[in-house]
């Protein structure tokens, strides 16, 4: 399996988008049910801790859909059609032995 490692920001559509891991984030995180978010307002994706390898990849791609469908697609996607996008690259990624880590 080829790791890579989550960056502390990336770019999307020229804007940079930080990457925060933060335990005290996680408890807002899990009250919502949510893995992850993306806040195009503030730049910025949050990512839950102490997920599993597979689980944060899963959530670390659906998250930059989410930004990628923000700058690019004027928020066109729904939660659903996200979902569904995101675990198809997690899936092609991890048949290619591809994964996100920290």
């Amino acid at each position: 399996m080829i790791e890579v490692r989550i960056p502390e920001t990336i770019k999307v559509g020229g804007f940079d988008f930080k990457i925060e891991f933060s335990p005290q984030h996680d408890v807002e995180l899990k009250e919502n049910q949510n893995y992850g978010e993306c806040s195009h307002r503030l730049k910025r994706i949050r990512i839950e801790t102490d997920l599993s390898p597979q689980q944060l990849s899963e959530t670390v791609i659906h998250e930059f859909v989410h930004a990628v469908d923000g700058v690019y697609c004027n928020y066109k996607l729904t939660e659903d059609e996200t979902k569904q996008l995101g675990n198809g690259l997690l899936q092609i990624l991890e048949q290619l032995g591809i994964r996100f880590v920290r």
